[in-house]
C-alpha cells in the first residue's frame, strides 16, 4: 500500500561499492536507478606499485625517519570514488530529481558523503542508517529499511 507520494533516492555505500535506489511512494517498490564499483579503493598499497617510503638515519643521533610520508592509496582511491558519488546527488539536486535523501553507510563512509554534499542536496537529507547493508539483496534491503522507517 502506497501512502505519499515522494521522490526518494536512497543510497547504500560502502568504501568501494555504491548504489543508489529511488522510489516514488514511502515505503513503495525500489527500483535500482545506478550501482558503482570501485575496486582500487580496497587494493593494499603495495598493489599500487609503492610500498611504504624508504628508511633513512641521521648520522648525528642514528635515528631512522621516512625519506617522503606515507600515503594511504586506498583510502585515497576510497575518498575520490564517494566524492563521485556525492558529486552524483549534488547534480540531482541541482537538477531536482528528488525530494528526500536516505543514507544507509558505515558512520565514517557516511561522514565523507555529507561532508561532500552541498547545502542544497543536505537540504534533502532525510533519514541516516548508520549499517553497511551494500552486500545484502534487495528484497532483503527492503525489509530492512521498512523496519527503520518504520521506527521513526
Amino acid at each position: 500500500m502506497h501512502t505519499k507520494k515522494t521522490r526518494d533516492w536512497i543510497l547504500l555505500a560502502d568504501r568501494a561499492h555504491a548504489k543508489i535506489y529511488t522510489r516514488h511512494y514511502v515505503n513503495g517498490a525500489m527500483q535500482q536507478y545506478i550501482a558503482l564499483e570501485h575496486p582500487a579503493a580496497r587494493k593494499f598499497q603495495h598493489d599500487q606499485g609503492s610500498d611504504k617510503p624508504g628508511r633513512g638515519h641521521q648520522s648525528s643521533s642514528g635515528a631512522k625517519h621516512s625519506y617522503e610520508d606515507h600515503a594511504d592509496f586506498p583510502e585515497q582511491e576510497s575518498q575520490a570514488f564517494l566524492q563521485g558519488i556525492a558529486d552524483e546527488i549534488n547534480e540531482a539536486a541541482a537538477q531536482d530529481e528528488m525530494d528526500r535523501l536516505i543514507l544507509v553507510a558505515l558512520p565514517k563512509t557516511m561522514a565523507v558523503i555529507k561532508n561532500a554534499l552541498s547545502p542544497q542536496a543536505q537540504k534533502k537529507l532525510g533519514g541516516e542508517y548508520a549499517k553497511n547493508l551494500i552486500h545484502l539483496s534487495e528484497s532483503d534491503f527492503q525489509e530492512q529499511l521498512a523496519d527503520y522507517e518504520s521506527l521513526k
